[in-house]
């Protein structure tokens, strides 16, 4: 089966960046485009608001900063992709905030990939239980292929 849009999801952990490398072998083989996701924590000025004792918040700083984090995040993405994805294979970014798996699967619709390549770290036990798993989740609500690798 042959995949024409892959999305990634980077963290910029090594079991992320190992999905990067296998999606761009199965972009090569299958001439598919590959788009390399970051997911930022939502702006907190929205959710300060109603917090009492949030009111001397500035918004206008918080804004920026959220702006900040957004543009290193997509700096350092451009580099990772540029890095790790050959020149012969098609790729975007997608900078966005929320919450992870809302953001990888909103973006798998907007931008009709095929297939989502996502790296897992694979915890088991009690760290799993208290943290559960974005892959999974992933997988569960997915309405495409998900190739899970560590």
């Amino acid at each position: 089966m042959n995949f024409s849009h892959l999305l990634v999801p980077i963290d910029f952990s090594a079991p992320s960046v190992r999905a990067l490398r296998l999606a761009v072998k199965l972009a090569r083989h299958g001439r598919a485009r590959i788009t390399v996701v970051h997911v930022v924590a939502p702006p907190v000025a929205p959710l300060a608001a109603d917090i009492s004792g949030w009111a001397a918040l500035d918004t206008d700083l918080m804004i920026r900063y959220q702006a900040e984090i957004e543009g290193n995040a997509a700096h350092q993405l451009r580099r990772v992709a540029g890095e790790e994805i050959p020149e012969d294979v098609t790729w975007s970014t997608l900078v966005r905030p929320g919450t992870i798996e809302e953001v990888i699967l909103e973006a798998t619709k907007e931008i009709g990939a095929d297939l989502i390549v996502i790296g897992t770290v694979g915890r088991t036990g009690l760290p799993h239980l208290l943290l559960g798993s974005v892959t999974e989740r992933v997988v569960a609500r997915a309405s495409v292929p998900v190739l899970v690798t560590h």
